[in-house]
């Protein structure tokens, strides 16, 4: 991070500790199946469940396949870019 974006260590220890206050963990469960072709998205898919979120904001195509959308929207969870996530947001 320090290299990358040229941050102090404490700005970015502060940053992580923002993080930290502002965060909830989940615990993940191994029996829920999410119908999604890349089995490394499912921990983003719980996550986003098992969390509560609204909205999971991706580019990644395997988000948009349409089993995953019936499924997140019955749940209540949007899967957008990070443009429409913006629009969204300033309505």
């Amino acid at each position: 991070m320090q290299m990358l974006y040229g941050l102090s260590e404490a700005r970015i220890y502060d940053y992580i500790g923002f993080l930290r206050e502002v965060s909830d963990v989940v615990t993940l469960n191994p029996l829920l199946r999410i119908p999604i072709r890349d089995v490394n998205d499912v921990v983003v898919v719980q996550t986003a469940l098992i969390g509560g979120a609204d909205v999971i904001c991706t580019k990644d195509e395997d988000f948009y396949d349409p089993g995953l959308t019936r499924f997140l929207t019955r749940v209540g969870i949007s899967v957008m870019d990070d443009v429409a996530l913006m629009q969204r947001m300033r309505n």
